[in-house]
């Protein structure tokens, strides 16, 4: 295993949707860790979600196509996208935190932020029946899935950065949502990695719940996305 710091390290693709797994947030920096084989089964909660998801971050990064070159139509879209989601998900995640949870949970909470960029851009919220929210049954379940939307947030700051360069949007003009918590997202990111590993490394039933969680979340955003840009594609 290699540590690699800011100064010589390649970094990860700038546009990145979702943060590379393996980051790990340190003030003002970051230091990615290379693994040179597949971690064998471990305790490591971060490592096993990390594993199980690999190949759906890359297909949903592919879809959603924040990557490169964009228009305000497709970040329109992409917007709507992730409200319809959040707006079932929130809720359900909610009901399966236990109550000591829920504050933190709560100040991390975002679909009103995509309600407040829609109104800005002119643009209305789809029908609900047009996500695919994962059923989330309890505190293993809820934290995988939030591994999938936290993990967005980190990944989110970058195309922040990439929607003020590309299109003039920032937080109070459209972007609010990928700004998110602005420079408090790598804060709480390292909140979430600590409320994973406390309740789960050590619970190898729990730990495969919310491995199982996290895998649902992503098929999930990858289906409402696969419905809401298909009219988009098959116009392109």
């Amino acid at each position: 295993m290699l540590l690699r710091g800011p100064h010589g390290a390649r970094p990860p693709h700038p546009f990145s949707f979702f943060p590379p797994d393996n980051s790990l947030m340190a003030g003002s920096e970051q230091y990615t860790i290379s693994f040179a084989a597949p971690v064998s089964p471990t305790k490591d909660t971060l490592a096993a979600l990390r594993q199980a998801t690999a190949g759906h971050h890359a297909r949903i990064e592919s879809l959603i196509g924040l990557g490169g070159p964009f228009g305000r139509h497709h970040y329109g879209l992409v917007l709507q996208g992730f409200g319809a989601f959040l707006h079932g998900w929130e809720p359900a995640v909610a009901r399966a935190l236990p109550r000591p949870l829920l504050p933190w949970f709560a100040r991390g909470r975002r679909a009103f932020l995509i309600d407040r960029d829609l109104a800005v851009l002119g643009l209305h919220m789809p029908a609900p029946g047009l996500a695919v929210v994962p059923a989330i049954a309890d505190r293993p379940e809820a934290l995988g899935s939030l591994y999938v939307m936290e993990g967005s947030a980190l990944g989110g700051q970058l195309i922040a950065a990439s929607l003020r360069h590309r299109l003039k949007i920032d937080a109070d003009n459209g972007g609010a949502y990928f700004n998110g918590c602005g420079s408090g997202t790598a804060a709480r990111w390292r909140e979430y990695r600590q409320l994973a590993q406390s309740y789960l490394d050590e619970d190898a039933r729990a730990r495969g719940k919310a491995v199982d969680a996290a895998v649902r979340t992503f098929d999930a955003l990858i289906t409402t996305f696969e419905t809401l840009l298909n009219d988009e594609r098959a116009a392109a």
